[in-house]
């Protein structure tokens, strides 16, 4: 549990959820769904990311990382425009803005939670 990506999937699954039930109360359910839905859109891409960057640690393993981060991050692009191409030929009813809403609340919520959990796993 103690797994960076693992951190950041509880917190943008948190997010998403809480902004899907603000969602729900001040609009309606399909605002809701369409909220989760466009936060899963996120999370997804991310989580797998996150693991893909985060199997390897330590200097010795700076080559590897490094390769890491760009196949990771070819997945997670990769990825996001599959799902929201699937999402977008297979649903006419969510909400579009509550979807993007959704997406962008949650990628933003993992941009800024992961340097705070690396910066709180440094010594002094």
């Amino acid at each position: 549990m103690n797994h960076p990506a693992v951190i950041v999937f509880l917190i943008q699954a948190a997010i998403t959820v809480g902004v899907s039930v603000i969602g729900y109360v001040i609009f309606s359910p399909l605002h809701a769904l369409s909220v989760m839905v466009g936060g899963s859109v996120a999370i997804i891409p991310q989580s797998l990311f996150g693991f893909w960057v985060f199997k390897q640690r330590g200097a010795r393993n700076s080559r590897a990382i490094a390769k890491n981060l760009f196949v990771g991050e070819g997945l997670k692009l990769s990825m996001t425009a599959a799902l929201f191409a699937l999402v977008w030929l297979n649903s006419d009813l969510l909400e579009t803005a509550a979807v993007l809403a959704g997406f962008v609340i949650t990628v933003l919520v993992g941009q800024l939670s992961l340097p705070l959990i690396l910066g709180g796993t440094r010594t002094h």
